[in-house]
């Protein structure tokens, strides 16, 4: 069925055909009708890339498009370059980050994997259709979300699970580990087959975020998963790629296509790999944005938010309203789009996580949210 109001017409019903949200492209009609749809589902980064950036890639466009891009190799080359890893070739490029996650689990997770959850659904879902047992602890609400390091190593070497994630930030909580508390876990969890840290979202943690890229060659079953696209606002190019030390990356390589990353992706990468600068302002103005997000939500007495330290939220509504008819009803009534976590292992309807933006914005999503409730409660 159709939800239709004066001015905007989106299909429910999509919702019910995937785990996570319907795309932006589905929503809209492959964006022929776009209805004033405004995105608060997807974490991604607002203000890169430059506008001269975006100018000189559809200059280049139909090169990109008309001839093979370069190596794994190649691209790995400038992967390093712009996000400050010393050595190509502890990096694979990936077609997205999810595809980095496909690899792993298919070919070097076996038998069960531990995931603290609720988590992103790809590091459960997965495993969970390859014939993996996947194992699991819980973020709970009495602890602010938030797991310690010592709880985490606890609860895996109960589990005897043989892998391991932990996504740092966490997606969808937000709650993160310092760098000294991951690599504190690393060292005690080194009889298991693989360990994989999650920094897709680090970026946008701290203004020092503290990944370990540089530190997981040292460990011979450990890899970091980072993601591009989302952090330099272009998810739909999809970039991702994973660190580890040169013995895991060159057996992940073998099974690779060798052409796994298009030929716009390799053209961007070449263009930002000196604009660290600009890049470190926009993740900066990003952090700064989910602070006042996650204030201004706080002044909604339906919702508990949580501290997060991403681009995004985690908020919960009270059980005095429905959390589906809440996401409907924003979708509906004012075009916002917000990802409600209710197919989530760990979570229910009554949770969202919802994506920063700049103020303006916020500002709209705040007064949808207020009226949306206002009108729940008077019915």
């Amino acid at each position: 069925m159709f939800a239709e109001t004066e001015e905007k017409s989106f299909d429910i019903k999509l919702f019910e055909k995937t785990t996570h949200n319907p795309s932006f492209a589905s929503l809209t009609n492959h964006f022929r009708t776009t209805n004033g749809l405004k995105d608060y589902c997807i974490p991604v980064n607002s203000y890169f890339p430059p506008a001269h950036i975006m100018d000189e890639l559809f200059r280049r466009l139909p090169y990109a498009l008309k001839y093979y891009p370069s190596s794994n190799e190649s691209i790995a080359d400038n992967i390093a370059l712009f996000s400050g890893v010393t050595n190509p070739n502890w990096i694979v490029a990936g077609n997205g980050s999810t595809e980095i996650i496909s690899w792993l689990n298919s070919i070097f997770i076996k038998e069960s994997i531990f995931v603290p959850v609720p988590s992103f659904g790809r590091w459960v879902e997965e495993p969970m259709g390859l014939g993996v047992e996947v194992k699991t602890m819980s973020h709970s609400d009495d602890k602010l979300q938030k797991i310690t390091a010592e709880s985490y190593v606890a609860e895996v070497l109960a589990s005897k699970a043989k892998n391991a994630v932990i996504c740092n930030p966490n997606n969808p909580t937000g709650t993160l580990f310092s760098r000294e508390e991951i690599l504190w876990i690393l060292e005690r969890l080194t009889h298991l087959d693989n360990i994989i840290i999650d920094e897709s979202f680090i970026d946008f943690s701290t203004e020092n975020p503290p990944s370990v890229k540089n530190d997981v060659a040292n460990f011979n079953n450990v890899w970091v998963l980072k993601s591009l696209g989302k952090n330099l606002g272009l998810h739909g190019v999809r970039m991702g790629y994973a660190i580890s030390c040169e013995a895991n990356i060159q057996r992940m390589k073998k099974h690779l296509p060798y052409w796994n990353v298009n030929g716009i992706t390799e053209m961007l990468l070449s263009l930002i790999k000196t604009e660290q600068k600009a890049y470190d302002e926009s993740r900066l103005k990003n952090i700064n944005d989910a602070i006042y997000l996650s204030e201004c939500v706080e002044q909604i007495r339906e919702f508990t938010v949580f501290p997060t330290h991403s681009n995004f939220i985690f908020v919960k509504l009270n059980d005095e309203f429905d959390g589906e008819e809440l996401r409907n009803r924003m979708l509906q009534d004012h075009a916002c789009l917000i990802r409600n976590c209710g197919n989530k292992l760990g979570a229910s309807k009554q949770y969202f996580r919802i994506a920063a933006r700049p103020v303006e914005d916020i500002h709209y999503l705040v007064a949808a949210l207020k009226d949306v409730l206002a009108g729940m409660k008077a019915e």
